[in-house]
């Protein structure tokens, strides 16, 4: 096979490569469109109730990819709170710096607790570090005023969702790592609790199975992936002194 011959044929590989990967990315994002637009915040107002709960945040704070609202974080939460009002204002592709909006100024009464899902967003959308850390810490002043304990949690290695390929997963990885570090960090400075559900490749369950921990876009989780997120907040409550049933 000539020189040509062979560069020719590298090139046509790459092409295809390319192209599936193209059709493939929009087909996810395509489900991904149809699964957040089905998505429905567990949410249990109730009026007199002794114990009061504001969950905020991204699509994860929804429950975006659950079978149903009781699959999501919230609504473990309220299973194991059956008696606490819970108000979800979370919305899905929401940054850190949309989601300080969703803490109210002036709540009278600070709610007993307070669940804060941020970063996933500006992960996959390049906030530039600088300005997140701000948005974090103006988020977190806002919160530890309106909660009396305030649990934060981000997503998990974002880079390993099968949504991604190669190199793209990798960097992804990368910004997860310092997003981490930046949340845990300001966490702590800041009086909240940090949730930290990132895993090494060796180490995460999600990908055991990925249809059975992942929604049907390979990005959101499901209800089981939710429900290892769930675990991960128990932990931390109980840590916190809050326990539920």
């Amino acid at each position: 096979m000539s020189l040509s011959l062979l560069l020719r044929l590298l090139l046509w590989l790459v092409i295809a490569a390319v192209l599936f990967e193209a059709v493939r990315s929009a087909r996810l994002i395509w489900i991904g469109r149809a699964v957040a637009a089905r998505s429905v915040p567990f949410e249990r107002r109730l009026s007199n109730a002794d114990f009061r709960i504001l969950v905020v945040g991204d699509s994860t704070a929804r429950g975006t990819g659950a079978g149903d609202p009781s699959g999501s974080v919230a609504g473990g939460i309220g299973a194991i709170f059956p008696e606490a009002s819970i108000e979800n204002r979370g919305v899905n592709g929401a940054r850190t710096a949309e989601i300080v909006a969703q803490v109210p100024l002036d709540v009278g009464q600070p709610y007993d607790l307070l669940v804060v899902h941020a970063g996933g967003n500006d992960i996959l959308r390049f906030t530039p570090l600088q300005r997140l850390q701000s948005d974090l810490e103006t988020l977190l002043d806002r919160a530890v005023k309106a909660g009396e304990v305030v649990v934060l949690l981000t997503a998990g290695n974002v880079g390993l969702a099968p949504f991604f390929s190669p190199p793209i997963g990798w960097i992804y990885t990368a910004r997860t790592r310092r997003v981490r570090q930046m949340f845990m960090e300001t966490a702590r400075a800041k009086g909240a609790h940090y949730v930290d559900l990132f895993t090494e490749r060796k180490d995460d369950v999600f990908l055991t199975d990925p249809p059975r921990y992942y929604a049907p876009d390979f990005l959101h989780p499901s209800s089981e992936g939710y429900r290892v997120w769930f675990l991960g907040v128990v932990k931390v409550l109980r840590g916190a002194g809050v326990r539920g049933e």
